[in-house]
């Protein structure tokens, strides 16, 4: 960790230097003295302005973390200067060309970086003395930049999205824009005739910053492939089949017209396949593009292809950094997303601050790994239900033992969640089998696990080549609540404990509890793999929607908004974080069809009170926490709408006292948090005790007690302590570029 710490210290140090140039607005990401480390919990006076000169900003991302070979780059001349007087080069090269005067100051999309450290250098000919120099260091367009050493990529998905053969390993392909339209009856159809708008083309009209937009709905579609993965990008067209405008010298692509603000789009799932994959969700949300919306959309930003948030994270970089070069800089970034997706929004908003300035979440998850530990849980408990002794409970038994609201939770997790520790399932299918793990007869093959895929954040253990594992259940006293309440009986208690065992290293059931070692639990932690409350996660305005359906057996229950309000407000009252609000929207019916339409209606209406929010925020100056209060609208406020209501019942505390809300819609726990863990959720591996008779509301028989000192030779756990190892992360913005794997080392 010390070697990551150095060289953060290092690039901090290389990006100062020369630096001409003071903050920018938070929405607008890395200038050249930005590097972001959150908006801050209470907020902060601005820093203190810099001497006047020439200055000089990277817009499209951070300096050291430019993609590819070009970058948005504005020059400012000094006070009373004149742009026109201004020259700039790259590396010793005159790149003056490729600016244009915008709003006093010089602006355009410079090309020619290089893989590694160039210079920009800026100077006026009115003071020849006065320069200004910036440092800029360059990635591969396929990267890595932040996630570390590339892990193996073992199938393209160009040509099944019609980008053609992949042209080298990275499954690389050219950009391609295609012209569609939004037909009247909703459907987005091909423009046939790329110089002509169709009759039945639909109209839209929104703001944007020069005013008020009315045409017909054409889009312009770009597909490509950044960090290695496919990417979509789509906004509305002003003509069909206009090309990309250079005449203005900013590189902005004239073709297209927006509000100014982006959406990202993250999909649902987790796993681990090694392919490129495709994204679930649709950068052509018509919904979202008649407001006038950039959207975005990656197949390493959807958690079914890979669910490593890191990547993920540095994918929806590089995607906002094509964004900023075609259209310029989104005056506000959204993330979108639900389920698993919802967990990428949440860790990226904790880990890489100013990426993400608010989201809307869907029945979404505070994070994975979190989540993972609950999904273990049921596993193991689905595998015991199959026994002579675990088929003898009841489903309201086992309810009671899961945490659920019905026992057909578990099973649910199980079947979408429980291959993710078997390295042998959930390959990408078009993965060639001689390159993947099989125990017998390939143990060096590629291992198509969760942890595996993160090996580059967790470490490998070299005697078994396997990557490390924060995952433990020792101590876990499976069914505490249930045997506690009378649910279940002691000896079926002690069955459930003794028997449930845990998973090897390969995913199998074995008969002993899955042990993690301290440190690597404490890695989890100190690189953010567990929503904290940090970062941005209390500075952003966050909306979390819950559709109600924790009776029908879904894994996204509403328990999930709750363990994460629960970490940011730390026991407090909701108001300490001001920018998380919970709604929960009831089905008319249990059709998967009705739950689709609340969650789809919902979504509209979070939308629409996320953009009030941002807009008024964005007026406010001062502390950030009071503005993220003041500012917020009263629709955003925590509520719940039960069908046949006319409008949602509204209010800071309707989860927390007495009420329509709290009394419909009551939050259910999981397997931990049925064993005595807190509803934060958060703790990966507990701190041990002796067996305590207190923890039982009977008085333990003498043989009952040598049972459970038996069933827990080492203790079980003290949830009065936090876990072992657990702690807040230790820095934002965390860069893995300088892990060493064994075959660099070769």
């Amino acid at each position: 960790m010390t070697r990551r710490l150095l060289w953060a210290f290092v690039a901090l140090a290389l990006i100062a230097v020369g630096c001409s140039s003071d903050d920018q607005p938070e929405s607008e990401g890395a200038t050249s003295t930005t590097v972001t480390g959150g908006r801050g919990d209470e907020g902060s006076d601005p820093p203190p302005e810099l001497e006047d000169g020439i200055r000089i900003d990277i817009l499209s991302s951070h300096a050291d973390r430019v993609s590819g070979d070009d970058a948005r780059v504005r020059v400012t001349p000094a006070l009373g200067g004149d742009a026109a007087e201004l020259k700039v080069t790259l590396d010793g090269a005159d790149v003056t060309s490729q600016f244009s005067d915008v709003d006093g100051a010089l602006e355009g999309v410079v090309v020619g970086f290089v893989e590694g450290t160039s210079t920009l250098r800026a100077s006026a000919s009115s003071d020849p003395g006065e320069e200004a120099v910036q440092r800029v260091r360059a990635w591969p367009r396929q990267g890595p930049m932040i996630s570390g050493p590339h892990t193996p990529l073992l199938a393209c998905s160009t040509e099944e999205q019609e980008l053609g053969a992949p042209t080298d390993d990275d499954c690389s392909a050219p950009t391609i824009v295609t012209w569609r339209y939004v037909a009247t009856d909703g459907q987005v159809r091909d423009l046939a005739d790329p110089g002509a708008v169709p009759s039945d083309a639909a109209t839209v009209e929104f703001t944007t910053a020069d005013g008020e937009f009315s045409g017909p709905f054409l889009l312009r579609h770009e597909k490509g492939v950044v960090n290695r993965s496919v990417y979509d990008i789509v906004t509305v067209a002003r003509a069909p089949g206009a090309g990309t405008g250079t005449g203005s010298g900013t590189g902005t692509d004239e073709a297209s017209v927006w509000s100014g603000r982006l959406v990202h789009r993250f999909g649902d799932g987790c796993g681990a396949t090694y392919g490129q994959g495709q994204s679930t969700v649709s950068a052509e949300d018509t919904k979202l593009l008649a407001q006038g919306f950039a959207v975005s959309t990656a197949s390493f930003t959807t958690g079914s292809v890979q669910c490593n948030d890191v990547v993920s994270a540095e994918t929806l970089m590089m995607v906002k950094e094509r964004v900023v070069e075609q259209f310029g800089l989104p005056t506000a970034t959204i993330g979108d997303g639900a389920g698993m997706g919802a967990a990428q929004i949440h860790l990226i908003i904790q880990n890489y601050p100013g990426l993400l300035d608010a989201a809307v979440a869907i029945e979404g998850f505070p994070d994975t790994l979190s989540v993972l530990s609950g999904a273990s849980d049921c596993s193991l408990l689905q595998h015991w239900y199959a026994t002579p002794q675990g088929a003898a409970l009841s489903p309201s038994q086992r309810a009671a033992v899961n945490g659920h609201a019905t026992d057909a939770t578990c099973a649910r997790w199980q079947a979408d969640y429980g291959s993710l520790l078997d390295p042998t399932t959930g390959c990408d299918p078009a993965a060639n089998p001689a390159t993947l793990y099989d125990p017998g007869t390939n143990p060096t093959g590629v291992r198509c696990t969760v942890f595996d895929q993160a090996v580059n954040i967790y470490g490998r253990d070299p005697a078994s080549g396997t990557a490390y594992r924060p995952l433990d259940n020792v101590g876990v006293q499976y069914g505490l609540d249930a045997v506690n309440s009378g649910a279940i009986a002691f000896e079926q208690f002690v069955a459930l404990n003794r028997g449930i065992g845990g998973f090897d290293g390969d995913g199998r059931v074995q008969p002993g509890r899955h042990e993690a070692a301290p440190e690597v639990v404490a890695t989890a932690y100190e690189t953010g793999r567990i929503s904290a409350g940090t970062g941005d996660q209390k500075s952003v305005p966050i909306i979390e929607v819950d559709v109600w359906n924790d009776p029908t057996g879904a894994t996204a229950d509403f328990l999930r908004p709750f363990s994460l309000r629960d970490r940011l407000v730390a026991g407090a009252s909701p108001e300490v974080a001001p920018g998380l609000r919970i709604w929960n929207r009831e089905p008319s019916g249990t059709d998967p069809a009705q739950a689709a339409a609340t969650s789809d209606s919902a979504r509209t209406e979070a939308f629409a009170a996320v953009l009030r929010w941002l807009d008024d925020l964005a007026s406010r100056t001062g502390a950030r926490l009071p503005a993220l209060d003041d500012s917020r609208p009263v629709e955003a406020e925590d509520s719940c709408l039960p069908p046949g209501s006319d409008r949602p019942t509204r209010g800071v505390h309707v989860w927390d006292q007495a009420g329509p809300c709290r009394d419909r819609y009551p939050v259910s726990g999981d397997p931990r948090i049925a064993a005595g863990a807190p509803r934060t959720n958060d703790v990966l591996k507990c701190e041990l005790k002796a067996v305590d008779p207190a923890d039982y509301e009977f008085d333990l028989t003498n043989n009952q007690y040598q049972e459970l000192l038996e069933v827990f030779p080492t203790g079980v756990c003290d949830w009065s302590f936090t876990g072992v190892g657990q702690t807040t992360p230790s820095m934002p913005d965390r860069t893995f570029e300088d892990v060493v794997t064994p075959e660099q080392l070769a």
